[in-house]
Formats: C-alpha cells, sequence, structure tokens
C-alpha cells in the first residue's frame, strides 16, 4: 500500500447497467473526474490488481447486485489491498439490512437508486477530498514514525479529527501483513515521539515547557530526547 497522493481525479464506475454508467460518467467528466467504467465487479477487481499504485483510482462507486462478483464482495477484496480507498455502493434495494452490511464492510456511502445525478456528483467530491485528506495524514504519520531531526520544529496537523484512526489502520494493516507481532510496543513508542514534537512544537522548543505539557519532568524528556534519537 502506498500514501501517495494520486496527481489526477480518477473514478471507477462498476454497473451492469449502461445507462448508469453512461449517465454517471458524462455527469463526472463534466465535473472534472476522469472516469473509467467496468461491466461487471470481477473485471474491475483484475484491473485494479494489475493496476500500478499510482494509476489506481481515487475512489470506486460500485452496485450491489451484478452477476458474478457482488458489490460487497468487491468492497471486501478492495478494502484489504487499500484501506484508505473510498467506496461507494449503489443500490436499489436500500433496506437496513443492506445499509448495516455496506457500512460494516467499509463502504463510504450508499446510494440509493434511483439517485439525483447532483446529489451522486457531491457525494464523489466528498469521498474525494476525504481520500486526499486521509492519505495526506498517512504520509504525517509516516513522517512522524521516521523521527526526523527536525521534528522540533514540526508538527502533525491531521485534516479531520478522525483521519488519524483512519492513517492509523492502515499502518497497523501493512506491519501486520509483513509478520511483524510486536506492533502495539512500536505503536506505542511512535506516538509517544509524536506526542514529544508536539508538546515541543507549542512550547517553541522549551524543554521544561513541553516537559509539563506531558506530565513528566525535565530530565525525563532529556532522556527520551536521547533514546530516540
Amino acid at each position: 500500500m502506498n500514501g501517495k497522493l494520486s496527481n489526477s481525479q480518477a473514478v471507477w464506475i462498476i454497473d451492469d447497467d449502461q445507462s448508469i454508467r453512461w449517465v454517471l460518467q458524462r455527469a463526472l467528466q463534466n465535473t472534472g473526474f476522469t472516469v473509467s467504467v467496468f461491466e461487471t465487479a470481477s473485471t474491475a477487481l483484475s484491473q485494479f490488481k494489475r493496476t500500478e499504485v499510482d494509476s489506481r483510482p481515487s475512489l470506486i462507486l460500485s452496485d450491489f447486485r451484478m452477476p458474478g462478483i457482488n458489490g460487497f464482495e468487491l468492497l471486501k477484496q478492495i478494502k484489504h489491498i487499500d484501506p484508505l480507498l473510498p467506496v461507494i455502493i449503489m443500490t436499489a434495494y436500500a433496506d437496513l439490512d443492506t445499509t448495516a452490511q455496506a457500512y460494516q464492510e467499509g463502504a463510504f456511502e450508499y446510494l440509493a437508486k434511483p439517485f439525483d445525478i447532483d446529489d451522486a456528483i457531491n457525494l464523489v467530491k466528498k469521498a474525494y477530498q476525504q481520500q486526499r485528506n486521509a492519505r495526506h495524514d498517512q504520509e504525517k504519520l509516516s513522517q512522524a514514525t521516521a523521527y526526523p531531526k527536525q521534528a522540533e520544529s514540526d508538527t502533525l496537523q491531521f485534516e479531520n479529527s478522525t483521519d488519524w484512526q483512519t492513517a492509523l489502520q492502515c499502518w497497523a494493516s501493512e506491519a501486520l501483513a509483513t509478520g511483524k507481532s510486536d506492533i502495539l510496543t512500536e505503536a506505542v513508542v511512535e506516538f509517544e515521539k509524536v506526542l514529544i514534537d508536539c508538546a515541543l512544537s507549542a512550547s517553541k522548543g522549551r524543554k521544561q515547557e513541553a516537559a509539563k505539557l506531558l506530565g513528566w519532568g525535565r530530565n525525563t524528556l532529556t532522556r527520551k530526547l536521547k533514546q530516540y534519537r
């Protein structure tokens, strides 16, 4: 997985209904998005797996009921590959159980058919922006774990209050996928580094004041700084 921001506003539309594909493609292209359409989820999934990370879509709109792989199975597999990628599920069967399952599987949102095209466009814009924010925050988290020498003058700025949780989830998924078994210890250490950076930034580098913000004595902060560097 990769936290790079895509240069293109690429959207994939997956629906076995040609009219839905045409309407959404035309509307989103007129809005400035680059659109690719697929008739089946299996075709889209195969293409997604073959596509280089930086060329993958920024978000996906998928129908729920389609021949072969349905929208929920596609959602599950896409989220396994890229947890940060927003997937909007479209369905004409928007009952409570379907809606609950969509969110449970990790859908960004569900879009009930028939839908107002302006509502669909606004939802895509919202998902796209959140995706950019989440990947931006993932990069910030990666920078924090690297703990650069100039960290005292920097501080993490998350776009949304919950996006840091998404970035953490992505980091944990990557760590577990590589077979790490001590990620809790590592996470505690890395977040302690981040808190130290924030305290030093808030205190403008004054260690005595930063230590108080953290509830430590100055000697403890000094020892931590030496330990992590």
